[in-house]
């Protein structure tokens, strides 16, 4: 029998829909750590989308960590909600892929804030974490990560992000998804380890003689790709990218996960500018990049496993 466990509130992981919360309120346990545990029934249908188990989703167990941190950051330490944060970088791997595969039970996320610097606000300055999982009832790690994170207090995000475009206001998704339309050259699903175009990021991908290119082209509408107004490109938005361009190098995406990445975010991915990716494989590995007005905005790394043989 599977155990129910309830989500977190939607102000600690900060997500406005409650299918996208997908872990448990944090509690404090020994040596400076928290315990989330992730919720992965009745969850959104983006996170379902797969030809395989969605545990091996590395999206989904990115964001149930991203979660777990946030939420632990606003409960015990002191960062207030409404806090706007935004990545610096991220770097996750699954392991022990039969147990994850295989089991049944929700994930317990063991989460150790290596370095919190807060301003007079208390605004992050500086967070830096590092996480491990296991199945709850097994001391079998099956992921770990290590995250850092930045933030500004919500009423002075507009003035930095003006900054950034030289005085221009960001737009927003909101403001841009009555006139937003997708190219007509959507990639096929089953390229890029997808069965709904909805949850297709790429446009106009091409193959290439060391790996692919294409256009990001993220539907506006999806409320899991942007769960909330936005006026940039999340990160998890160019992950899922990185992760679709990854796989569309493979003779056959259904073959393959993603079992691992590292990504860095040097600038905001903006709304408004095409945003070019270019992924170059080298065994199974895939360096990706992400592109505006010639500048790489997002940087990854993916490893690939092929799931041939596998139960």
């Amino acid at each position: 029998m599977t155990m129910l466990v309830n989500r977190t509130s939607r102000e600690l992981v900060h997500r406005a829909h409650q299918r996208e919360i997908l872990v448990s309120p944090p509690r404090r346990g020994a040596q400076n750590r928290y315990h989330n545990t992730t919720v992965t029934t009745d969850i959104s249908p983006y996170y379902l989308d797969h030809h395989g188990r969605h545990r091996l989703d590395l999206l989904l167990m990115t964001e149930a960590c991203r979660q777990a941190a946030i939420s632990s950051a606003h409960q015990f330490e002191g960062v207030p909600l409404g806090v706007a944060a935004f990545f610096n970088s991220i770097d996750v791997r699954l392991s022990n892929l039969s147990t994850l595969v295989n089991s049944t039970g929700e994930l317990l996320i063991s989460t150790s804030m290596e370095e919190i610097r807060l301003r007079g606000d208390r605004s992050p300055k500086q967070i830096v974490y590092s996480q491990e999982a296991v199945v709850s009832g097994s001391d079998t790690p099956v992921l770990s990560s290590r995250m850092a994170v930045q933030g500004v207090a919500a009423g002075r995000y507009p003035d930095l992000r003006a900054y950034q475009r030289n005085g221009s206001a960001a737009p927003t998704t909101a403001s841009m998804r009555a006139t937003f339309r997708r190219h007509d050259d959507m990639t096929e699903p089953e390229r890029v380890g997808r069965t709904q175009t909805s949850n297709v990021v790429l446009a106009e991908l091409k193959q290439t003689a060391d790996g692919a290119t294409a256009i990001l082209d993220a539907d506006l509408t999806n409320a899991s790709l942007f769960d909330h107004d936005y006026d940039h490109y999340p990160a998890m938005v160019l992950i899922e990218a990185g992760r679709q361009l990854a796989l569309a190098c493979t003779d056959r995406a259904v073959d393959w996960i993603v079992s691992g990445f590292h990504a860095q975010f040097p600038e905001f991915a903006e709304l408004d500018t095409q945003t070019a990716i270019v992924a170059r494989k080298h065994g199974t590995h895939v360096e990706v990049f992400c592109r505006q007005n010639g500048l790489d905005v997002t940087t990854m790394r993916f490893e690939l496993t092929s799931m041939v043989g596998r139960a």
